[in-house]
């Protein structure tokens, strides 16, 4: 009789491990296909910034310096731009391209990547001009940890490269 109620009690613990295993993959499918961001979807590697230059026949363009491991991207990508986006009649900003720098954990790529774009901390979204030489930056925004002041200056940052004009604010 124990041994029968012993084997019961194995069957139900196996049975509810997978329903909850199955139960996570479900909201993680769902999670992941439910995108947040108002910016381009495209990613490209660090690397590979002439191709955007290339895809937008423009002279000027705009990266979000991204690693998807950095709750500061996320907050910056899915939070502040975002509120700034619904603030303004829910517009996108599909001319900033997500650029993700690699092994950024690692001091030395960190700091050539800030040599590079001429900035301070990460996230951060730079505006790009292209040059005969390669680009150069003509603006920027930094994100910076525990700063208020961080939405005011990404509005300042995206109405100075006209994104929009102060007087599409709701």
């Amino acid at each position: 009789m124990l041994k029968k109620i012993l084997k019961i009690v194995a069957i139900l613990v196996v049975l509810f491990s997978l329903l909850l295993i199955i139960s996570k993959f479900i909201s993680d499918y769902r999670l992941h296909k439910y995108n947040n961001s108002v910016v381009n979807d495209e990613v490209f590697p660090y690397n590979q910034i002439d191709s955007i230059f290339d895809k937008t026949n423009s002279d000027t363009i705009y990266v979000f310096l991204y690693d998807k491991d950095s709750d500061d991207c996320i907050y910056l990508d899915e939070v502040l731009l975002k509120e700034i986006s619904y603030e303004h009649n829910g517009i996108t900003f599909e001319n900033i391209y997500k650029v993700e720098y690699e092994q950024s954990y690692r001091s030395y790529i960190r700091q050539m990547i800030q040599n590079t774009f001429n900035i301070r901390s990460f996230p951060a979204i730079v505006a790009l001009t292209q040059t005969e030489d390669g680009y150069e930056k003509t603006d920027s925004f930094e994100y910076v940890i525990n700063q208020e002041e961080n939405l005011e200056n990404l509005e300042s940052f995206l109405e100075r490269n006209h994104f929009f004009d102060i007087s599409q604010k709701n």
